[in-house]
């Protein structure tokens, strides 16, 4: 069965993020995947520390809950990520996610590098925030996290930043129609 796993990065388990994550979800499961949802606020997930063990080792140094994910990751046939807009850009719970991914990053010659995410996947990127013009002013938040998992090999990326997001209107936002359009897409 293909994979989906999806990622709420806001400390609030049923704020706007969680509404959108079940919308999604409920489209994954309708087109034959397997869905499972973390909330990064249960979890104890370290910042990266830069201490370039995982260079030579393969792993990250720590045995943290970020451990279990990078499977998790790496089995993913989709990739989701979802985050309200903290002061212009994604949550501290979701940044320190993203930074341990260097953990999966391989340096090659010149340069070059490569990560180990395992197979082929897609990517969702799904933003909220309460501003009325979010979705003007905080695309390039959107743009930087679609470019992240561009850089992790991730090429088929849908996104979506949803302006004035309550858990109750999310879902019924004139952004949506596009996003589930683009979504759909996806998982057909």
């Amino acid at each position: 069965m293909k994979k989906m796993l999806l990622i709420n990065g806001s400390p609030r388990k049923k704020g706007s993020c969680a509404a959108l994550l079940s919308i999604i979800c409920e489209m994954g499961e309708g087109s034959g995947y397997e869905c499972e949802l973390t909330d990064l606020s249960d979890l104890k997930i370290g910042h990266c520390r830069g201490c370039m063990s995982c260079k030579k080792t393969g792993k990250c140094a720590f045995d943290d809950d970020m451990t279990p994910l990078y499977g998790k990751i790496q089995d993913a046939d989709v990739l989701v990520l979802s985050t309200p807009v903290y002061f212009a850009a994604e949550t501290g719970l979701m940044k320190n996610f993203i930074d341990r991914w260097y953990a999966l990053m391989d340096y090659g010659p010149k340069g070059k590098h490569s990560f180990r995410f395992g197979k082929e996947k897609k990517g969702i990127v799904a933003i909220t925030c309460g501003a009325p013009d979010g979705n003007m002013v905080y695309h390039g938040l959107a743009a930087r996290l679609t470019m992240t998992l561009k850089s992790c090999g991730v090429s088929d990326i849908s996104s979506v930043i949803i302006p004035q997001a309550s858990p109750d209107t999310v879902g019924r936002s004139p952004f949506m129609d596009d996003f589930l359009d683009a979504v759909n897409a996806q998982l057909s």
